[in-house]
């Protein structure tokens, strides 16, 4: 089986075109949720934050520090 890891993957803000940071994650029985947010501090955050869910259990990310809490809230 495949997995997935939200470190390889880079997001970028559809409004300024600015790769946005890895700012928040929160894990959940089925999926794992990341949040994303600008790297510049002309976007206003509840507009244009992203969350990307991996299925749980193909997130190598995640399994790889179960304890990894960046950004929790």
């Amino acid at each position: 089986m495949k997995t997935i890891n939200i470190g390889n993957i880079s997001i970028r803000c559809g409004q300024c075109q600015t790769y946005q940071t890895l700012i928040g994650f929160k894990p959940g029985e089925a999926r794992n949720v990341y949040t994303y947010e600008c790297e510049n501090h002309s976007c206003e955050p509840s507009t244009t934050r992203t969350l990307v869910e991996v299925p749980r259990d193909l997130d190598e990310f995640a399994q790889r520090d179960p304890e990894w809490r960046h950004g929790a809230e």
